[in-house]
């Protein structure tokens, strides 16, 4: 067994990273039979590489160095006090080791000056594949927001150890592929979506999707299992697929005012007159998504539904004032999921309570644009009519609409100054109609009715 003097490591710290960073010259791993040896791990804190081979026979470990003095070792654990000399092959300035033992590191030594070299591990894959039998989905997952499997694969353990004695595992790699949906934003609708995960835990203890960015399974699908990617390598990769019919949901939602009320009173910013005419827009991935309900309540009375429509779109006017909230629910073919706990699928409707105040004098044609118009002001009215009366009982004007007025002309003349009298109806936000009756003054001077 080969000795080391632990005051050479120290001595030649500088010439072992120079050597490093040239590893890959030094050592070249190669294979007959058509199965390329594969890099499966690059350990540069250990300077060791760890290589897959398929097989032993036909492996060759080969190194090239200006030195034509090569001694091959090899160690099972770890290089201090565990080396063995190794026969080799010499070829000018390469030398080389044929059919190494797999399950341990190689390394050459030039000379007792230049010390350890870095390391080569060999693994013969072929004793390690990756095998599954079957798979199924695992129970006791919550599949409204992932899944996860069982059943029965080998997936053996593969190690190395550096010189320093470390010992490593290696990662296997392994894809899962399906079909979804993902939303498309611009387009608002559900496009098809082909996807493909790579991942290095076990498959029997890894939940889908993995990442938050990871699209969910939205649509019934073929779940495929591949790997491990070693055995892609080797042309030896092994694949599974089984049915899956999706129970996740995912739902958006949107509202759009169609039209509101007027009013010429000010309200608050979020406030809205009524009446306010919403549509309710919602969007899932169907046919996953199968139950469809909106539920318009009052904020302060959530029990006492004002209206509850079972269907992907609604179109609600908004007649009272109040706090109301418009809330979609959304569950599955199965009944199994829901996007109840979602509070994006909830929108705020602020209606303003009514107001109306009649003026009681106008001055038309005196001032323009001032005072000129006889105008109630108001806000949140639901229906509206008006008339003005002369004070014989003649009808001389009738509007509907309380953003208009009388500009005090009656069959295309202003009216004579005096006393004239008003009766409006409109309901307000309550729900209650009302009447209101008075007298309206006409003001004009004599120099305008001379005019």
């Amino acid at each position: 067994m080969e000795k080391y003097q632990k005051r050479r490591f120290g001595g030649f710290t500088a010439f072992v990273l120079m050597a490093f960073s040239a590893f890959t010259q030094n050592y070249n791993v190669t294979a007959s039979g058509g199965r390329a040896p594969l890099l499966a791990d690059n350990n540069t804190a250990g300077r060791t590489q760890a290589y897959l081979v398929y097989g032993i026979e036909g492996v060759q470990i080969a190194y090239t160095s200006s030195s034509a003095s090569h001694q091959w070792y090899r160690y099972r654990t770890q290089a201090l006090g565990d080396s063995e000399p190794v026969v080799s092959i010499q070829n000018g300035m390469t030398s080389f080791v044929t059919n190494p033992d797999e399950g341990y590191g190689y390394y050459v030594k030039e000379n007792e000056n230049i010390g350890m070299n870095n390391f080569v591990w060999i693994i013969d894959y072929s004793k390690y594949e990756f095998f599954i039998r079957n798979m199924r989905l695992a129970p006791n997952v919550d599949e409204c927001i992932a899944i996860s499997f069982d059943g029965d694969a080998d997936a053996p353990e593969m190690i190395y150890y550096t010189p320093a004695g470390t010992l490593t595992r290696l990662n296997r790699t392994y894809e899962l592929s399906y079909e979804t949906l993902r939303w498309d934003y611009t387009l608002k609708t559900f496009l098809p979506l082909s996807f493909t995960k790579t991942f290095s835990s076990h498959p029997f203890s890894t939940t889908f999707p993995l990442h938050s960015d990871d699209p969910m399974l939205l649509a019934d699908t073929e779940l495929t299992l591949k790997g491990d990617l070693f055995a892609r390598h080797f042309g030896v990769e092994k694949s599974i697929s089984i049915p899956y019919q999706a129970k996740a949901i995912q739902v958006y939602a949107d509202t759009l005012l169609v039209s509101a009320g007027t009013g010429n009173v000010p309200g608050t910013e979020d406030e809205l007159c009524a009446p306010a005419v919403f549509r309710f827009i919602a969007s899932a991935n169907l046919p996953v998504a199968a139950r469809f309900a909106w539920k318009i309540y009052n904020i302060d009375e959530p029990d006492k539904m004002l209206i509850q429509y079972n269907g992907n779109d609604l179109e609600y006017t908004f007649n009272r004032a109040g706090a109301f909230i418009a809330r979609l629910d959304v569950n599955d073919r199965t009944g199994a999921c829901s996007n109840e706990d979602d509070e994006n699928h909830s929108f705020r409707i602020d209606i303003t309570e009514t107001e109306m105040t009649i003026p009681n004098a106008f001055s038309p044609g005196t001032t323009p644009g001032i005072n000129d118009i006889f105008k109630v002001r108001y806000k949140s009215v639901v229906r509206f009519q008006g008339w003005i009366f002369n004070r014989w009982g003649t009808e001389i004007f009738h509007w509907t609409d309380p953003s208009q007025g009388w500009d005090g002309m009656y069959r295309g003349a202003y009216v004579p100054a005096g006393a004239y009298y008003y009766l409006i109806e409109y309901t307000g936000t309550d729900g209650k109609k009302r009447t209101k009756r008075g007298d309206i003054n006409v003001f004009r001077s004599n120099k305008i009715d001379n005019e």
